[in-house]
């Protein structure tokens, strides 16, 4: 058999009453497997509890499910074995406890287990999260609220009895169209986590270009209103004035020297003012650059101590992918003295040493230490982040209090030359000159900033547009992959469904005529030929040959996240009769005994066909009475 990921296998069922008895207990294994017996014998029970514990939000339970207190299920993600764990209750959003092994090892092993809130949180993931990176999901993004989790990846995986005949997916009360649409996109292979990220980043992108450019095209007016003269020009017209200034200083304080001297109390007051406030402002910024410094040594020591944990990350899956395929290489000569070997070993042993191996116990470690990793990580990014912060308000305040304590030595050394008593009409007249100079310095600065500020936008501008035309091109790249992924995967549904309505008993002529399948996951919808209006058992047959023909699909397109998992729980709803639910229930056995990839399929019927029910190898458990139920209360 050839696996394929992503995939998801349930092998053991457990349930548990409130009295400590074992209420159910029986192992599945890959490809077909049947629940039979008779109405109300606890075949949907059994449904619903696999639905629920494998992530479905459940609590519509039978006076007999009410009666039992926890449920657990051994399962395969991908290559890992994981036992899951969820408690029965009334209530909705139930959490859910994991446990990287077997179900036995993980009776023994109490310490090992790890509860999930049901919702995310911004410090907390939930368990939806784990599975999907058990599976290999992609993190999936939406423009609106709305949370992709295992419950509504399960709504198309389990066909159940409640749902409307014209709904592919499981009833829902709350049920925006995005979130079918990404369900249906995600399963079927075609959503791309960074092509959501690149149109994010190309909203960004040109949202700054716009932004930028009008802030450009105001300075640049203004600018060019003043006069059309170049940066060099108006720093060397700064320079002069700041000469006249000192010049202009240097005679008020000359001219300031020929009157009686004295230092007055006010004057003292106003040195005494700025002295306080330089010095208080030089140990602001004394202390600002040394947390600058310890700051960066921080981020640094956190960045690569990131870089190491993403490493180990992707050494575990190395480690994981080498042991994979060396573990297929078999041994024909001794690595020691070169003679063949002629013994066979037994299977799940070494060929060398003879000795058990213990692969899935090995993955299981390597899958939860990558999950204590990976949360490593996400703390250790919100950290960096915090210190980033940290360090950019701190460069941001820096240069303003440098200028403002230069000021003030300024205004300090410019009192203390200028203690005077009186001024007299020279004086006065070297005042107002020095408040020209001054006005007009300010007004030089202000323009060398707005040349600067130009420059710098030119930089940005240019810069911007190279990165949205990049991300375009990348945008364009995807969605046609997107495309291509898409016809193919329809095709192939499309393929598959008329395949099945072609095989099913002469009931529903247009079954054997149709041609054309339209399904729009958005809207929840199907038809064939454009009509839907068939009767009630014809509408199930083509619900259900849709739901199963995208299954099947996945077992021949890779590139579909589909699991290989189908549940279904409705194989004769709505009158079905008897031999039409059998010739159904025998073309899909049929397809999956012929197909190669591992997958698994498990349904409840009442009618089982006597081809299948002669097979003991697909059927799971007793045939279920009234009374003999599936629940041993």
């Amino acid at each position: 058999m050839i696996h394929v990921d992503p995939s998801l296998f349930l092998r053991r069922l457990v349930i548990i009453s409130y009295t400590g008895t074992v209420a159910y207990d029986q192992h599945f294994h890959k490809g077909l497997n049947v629940i039979r017996g008779q109405n109300s014998s606890g075949k949907s029970t059994i449904a619903n509890f696999i639905f629920y514990i494998l992530g479905g939000d459940y609590n519509n339970w039978t006076t007999e499910a009410s009666k039992c207190r926890e449920i657990y299920a051994e399962v395969l993600l991908n290559d890992s074995v994981a036992t899951l764990k969820r408690g029965i209750t009334q209530a909705v959003h139930q959490p859910m406890s994991i446990y990287w092994g077997s179900y036995e090892e993980g009776l023994k092993d109490g310490l090992k287990w790890q509860t999930y809130p049901y919702r995310q949180t911004e410090n907390l993931i939930n368990f939806s999260r784990v599975i999907f990176n058990a599976l290999g999901f992609p993190d999936v993004k939406t423009d609106e609220d709305a949370s992709i989790t295992m419950h509504q990846i399960l709504r198309i995986l389990y066909i159940d009895q409640d749902t409307a005949t014209q709904n592919l997916f499981r009833a829902e009360k709350f049920d925006p169209p995005l979130t079918r649409q990404t369900v249906a996109e995600i399963l079927l292979g075609i959503y791309d986590d960074s092509l959501y990220s690149d149109r994010v980043s190309l909203r960004n992108s040109e949202k700054q270009y716009d932004e930028k450019k009008s802030l450009y095209e105001g300075i640049r007016r203004g600018f060019s209103q003043a006069g059309e003269i170049t940066p060099s020009e108006l720093e060397r017209s700064l320079e002069e004035a700041k000469i006249s200034l000192d010049n202009l200083d240097g005679e008020i304080i000359k001219s300031k020297s020929q009157n009686r001297n004295f230092s007055s109390r006010k004057a003292l007051e106003k040195v005494d003012t700025l002295q306080s406030e330089f010095t208080a402002l030089k140990k602001i910024i004394i202390t600002d650059d040394n947390n600058l410094q310890e700051l960066e040594v921080d981020i640094f020591d956190s960045q690569q101590f990131i870089k190491t944990l993403e490493r180990r990350i992707k050494e575990i899956d190395y480690s994981l992918v080498t042991r994979k395929y060396l573990g297929e290489l078999t041994l024909t000569h001794c690595p020691n003295c070169l003679a063949k070997l002629t013994e066979t070993a037994l299977d799940g042993h070494c060929f060398l040493c003879k000795q058990p191996l213990e692969e899935e116990a090995e993955r299981s470690n390597a899958k939860k230490l990558k999950q204590e990793l990976e949360l490593q990580i996400q703390e250790s990014k919100s950290l960096l982040e915090n210190k980033q912060s940290t360090t950019r308000n701190l460069r941001a305040n820096m240069p303003a209090r440098i200028e403002r304590a230069k000021f003030l030595q300024r205004e300090i050394d410019r009192a203390v030359k200028q203690s005077q008593s009186s001024r007299d009409e020279k004086i006065d007249e070297l005042l107002i000159g020095k408040g020209r100079i001054e006005q007009q310095i300010r007004h030089l600065t202000d323009r060398i900033k707005a040349a600067s500020i130009l420059s710098q936008l030119r930089e940005e501008l240019a810069q911007l547009a190279h990165e949205i035309e990049n991300v375009k091109l990348q945008i364009k790249e995807k969605e046609d992959l997107q495309t291509v992924k898409s016809q193919a995967a329809m095709s192939k549904i499309r393929s598959y469904t008329l395949n099945l309505l072609r095989n099913d008993l002469p009931r529903q002529a247009e079954f054997r005529s149709g041609t054309e399948l339209e399904i729009d996951f958005r809207r929840d919808s199907y038809s064939l030929d454009g009509s839907n209006n068939f009767s009630a058992s014809s509408k199930i047959y083509l619900k259900n040959s849709i739901l199963y023909s995208i299954f099947f699909s996945s077992l021949d397109l890779d590139f579909m996240r589909y699991p290989r998992f189908i549940l279904c729980d409705n194989m004769e709803d709505k009158g079905m009769e008897k031999e039409r639910s059998q010739n159904f229930q025998n073309i899909i056995a049929r397809i999956s005994q012929n197909h190669q990839t591992e997958h698994q399929i498990i349904f409840t019927t009442s009618m089982i066909s006597n081809e299948l029910n002669s097979d003991t190898a697909v059927c799971i458990g007793d045939y279920y009475t009234d009374q003999h139920k599936t629940l041993r209360i």
